[in-house]
C-alpha cells in the first residue's frame, strides 16, 4: 500500500534542499551545506541529558532497500516501495519493536529495527481495526490496541496475528488507552467518556478472559475523580498513573485502584498543562507527559517534581520539532518515542551517555 499523503511529507523537506542547492549554485556561491548536528535537551549551558536520535516515518528507516530502490531513493527522496504512516496516534516500544497505531490507516504498523522489517497488521481478513488508538505490549510480549469505535481491545501475539478480543459497548463508552500490568494479569482499560456520559473512569479486565474486574473512579473533579481522562501507564511498582486531561492534571492510583498522588494543573508554566494528550512511565519510574498545546513533553519525578521539557513548535518537519504531538513510550534502554500526527512521524531520543548502536533499538553508524 502506497500513502501520497506520506511520500509529499517525504519529499517536502528533500524539495526545500534540493531548491536551496539549485538556488546557491546559481549565484555562483562555493557554500556547502553544514553538517547535521543533533539537538540535545536541555541545550547549553545545561549539562544534556538527551540527544535526538533518528525519525521514523516509513518503511525505508528500517528496512534494507535493493540497489534500484537505493537510486530511487537518491534521486527522489523517496523509494517508490515506500510504506508509512498517515496518521500516528500512539506507540508502544519492546526490544526495539515500535508499534503505531494508524487512525486513518485502521491498522498497527511494526518498526522492528533490529529484524530490520516494516509489517503492517489489523487491516485485513477477520477481527479487522475501525479505529486503532491506545496501544500497549505486555510483559510476554502480546500486543493490546484499543478500537475507539468497536468499543473493545484486540489482541495480537509480537508478529501482529490475532488471538483474542474482549470489551464490549456495554461495558465501554469511549476506550482511548489501554495499560497491562507487570505480572501481565490485569488489563486496565481508560473510558474516556464525553458531555453526555458519566463513565470517565477507567475499567480493570482480567487480561486474560476479559472479564471486567473492577471500576476504578468517576466523572468528578475531586480527588480520585475523572474528567475526560485520555491516557495510562503503569509503573515499575504497579502504580497506575492517568493523565486526567479534562482535569489537567496526573492521578497515581495503586494496583487495588486506590488513590495516592496527584500533580499538575491548567496554565502555561513549566509543570503544568494545556492539552495533555500521552503519558509514559520509564523504568526509573519518571513520568513522560505529551502535551498537544506546549509541543513537547515534559518528564516528572515519581513525586511530581518537574525535570526538564524536551521538543518545541515549529511548521516545518525538523528534529526535535512537533505540530500535532500525540502519544508517547520510552522502552528498557531509556530511548523516548513521541508521536507527532501533522508531521506523520515518531520522534526517537536517546539518553545522552548512550552510544548510537548501544540497546534494543540501536542501530551503529555506517562506517566512513
Amino acid at each position: 500500500m502506497y500513502y501520497l499523503p506520506f511520500i509529499l511529507k517525504r519529499l517536502l523537506p528533500v524539495a526545500t534542499v534540493v531548491l536551496s542547492a539549485v538556488l546557491l549554485s546559481a549565484c555562483g556561491t562555493k557554500e556547502e551545506l553544514k553538517p547535521f548536528v543533533p539537538p540535545v535537551y536541555p541545550a547549553a549551558p545545561e549539562k544534556p541529558r538527551f540527544i535526538y536520535e533518528r525519525s521514523l516515518m516509513g518503511s525505508a528507516d528500517v528496512r534494507k532497500l535493493t540497489s534500484e530502490e537505493k537510486f530511487k531513493a537518491m534521486a527522489t527522496g523517496v523509494s517508490t516501495a515506500e510504506q508509512g504512516l498517515i496518521k500516528p496516534f500512539d506507540v508502544a516500544v519492546r526490544k526495539g519493536r515500535v508499534y503505531v497505531t494508524d487512525t486513518v490507516a485502521r491498522s498497527v504498523v511494526l518498526f522492528d529495527i533490529k529484524g530490520k522489517r516494516f509489517v503492517e497488521f489489523g487491516n485485513r481478513g477477520s477481527n479487522v481495526l475501525l479505529k486503532p488508538v491506545g496501544i500497549t505490549i505486555s510483559p510476554s510480549g502480546e500486543v493490546f490496541v484499543v478500537d475507539l469505535t468497536a468499543k473493545s481491545v484486540l489482541v495480537y501475539d509480537k508478529d501482529g496475528q490475532f488471538l483474542r478480543q474482549f470489551g464490549s459497548p456495554e461495558e465501554l463508552s469511549r476506550p482511548v488507552d489501554v495499560a497491562v500490568s507487570n505480572d501481565g494479569r490485569y488489563a486496565y482499560v481508560v473510558d474516556t467518556g464525553g458531555v453526555r456520559s458519566d463513565w470517565h473512569r477507567v475499567v480493570k479486565y482480567d487480561a486474560k478472559t476479559g472479564d471486567v474486574v473492577k471500576i476504578i473512579g468517576e466523572r468528578s473533579s475531586g480527588v480520585g475523580g475523572f474528567n475526560l481522562p485520555m491516557t495510562i501507564a503503569i509503573d515499575s511498582k504497579d502504580r497506575i498513573y492517568v493523565l486526567d486531561s479534562g482535569n489537567f492534571r496526573v492521578q497515581r492510583f495503586n494496583s487495588e485502584g486506590e488513590f495516592d498522588l496527584t500533580f499538575g494543573r491548567v496554565g502555561t508554566r513549566f509543570g503544568q498543562f494545556s492539552r495533555p494528550k500521552g503519558i509514559a512511565v520509564d523504568i526509573e519510574d519518571n513520568v513522560y507527559v505529551m502535551d498537544a498545546s506546549f509541543a513537547n513533553f515534559q518528564i516528572f519525578n515519581e513525586k511530581g517534581e518537574l525535570l526538564m521539557f524536551v521538543g518545541q513548535r515549529g511548521s516545518d518537519n525538523e528534529p526535535g520539532v512537533f505540530s500535532l504531538p500525540a502519544g508517547i513510550d520510552v522502552d528498557e534502554d531509556g530511548r523516548v518515542y513521541a508521536v507527532d500526527q501533522f508531521f506523520s512521524k515518531i520522534e526517537v531520543f536517546r539518553p545522552y551517555g548512550m552510544k548510537q548502536g548501544d540497546g534494543h533499538a540501536g542501530v551503529a553508524p555506517p562506517k566512513e
